[in-house]
């Protein structure tokens, strides 16, 4: 028999069974492999939700080897996988490791008093200890004194950081004037001149928008 004709010779005496199984086997590593080489290639594409494949495996080591961005991606995803207890773990290390603003979540507030871990005095003194050496973290501050959900709620101690603020915080700022008008609390007019001065800045970030990635910003940048 010639040499070329010896693969199928193989073939057909395994039988269909084994036929089926090697063909089926031979899919399944195909489709395991795209999985992995597109888990990859669309690693900027996906969300800290629904991380996979290797992207997933780079943030777990990252957040293992003590990156706080890294910490919050994977907690979030474990949350998302309904694995609470392996989630918060990582949540409250991704805090209490934040060494500047962009460190600091506003997982943070939403947390605040929800969370085991994430007491309002907690939450509060890890901003106010990293605020001491960045400090574009008095947004975060200023988002937590005004968040309802939260024993940090303190209309004054929000008033208190808008002077500081070092960035266009337009959702936040609109947010503390919304809620003392609620609780019909009095801004002072020290305050409103600090609130002009914020906007002034806002007008500057939309003629000249900063780096992305170099300080805390709103959740959505600022836009005519």
């Amino acid at each position: 028999m010639p040499q070329f004709l010896w693969p199928l010779a193989w073939w057909k005496r395994i039988g269909c069974g084994f036929q089926l199984l090697l063909i089926s086997s031979l899919v399944i590593a195909a489709c395991t492999a795209w999985w992995w080489i597109d888990s990859a290639r669309t690693c900027e594409a996906q969300d800290e939700y629904n991380l996979r494949g290797i992207c997933l495996m780079r943030i777990q080591e990252r957040a293992e080897q003590g990156d706080s961005a890294a910490q919050w991606a994977y907690g979030h995803y474990l949350e998302a996988e309904s694995k609470q207890a392996e989630a918060q773990f990582w949540q409250r290390k991704a805090m209490h490791g934040a060494r500047t603003g962009l460190g600091l979540r506003d997982s943070m507030e939403a947390y605040c008093d929800r969370v085991p871990g994430f007491e309002a005095r907690t939450v509060e003194s890890t901003m106010l200890r990293v605020a001491e050496n960045s400090p574009d973290a008095h947004l975060r501050l200023l988002q937590l004194y005004t968040y309802p959900g939260c024993g940090a709620f303190d209309l004054d101690k929000a008033s208190a950081q808008i002077p500081r603020l070092t960035q266009c915080a337009y959702l936040a700022i609109a947010r503390y004037l919304r809620t003392a008008e609620e609780k019909r609390y009095r801004v002072s007019p020290w305050v409103r001149v600090a609130i002009q001065s914020n906007m002034k800045r806002c007008d500057q970030e939309l003629a000249n928008p900063p780096p992305l990635g170099t300080t805390v910003r709103e959740i959505m940048p600022v836009r005519q």
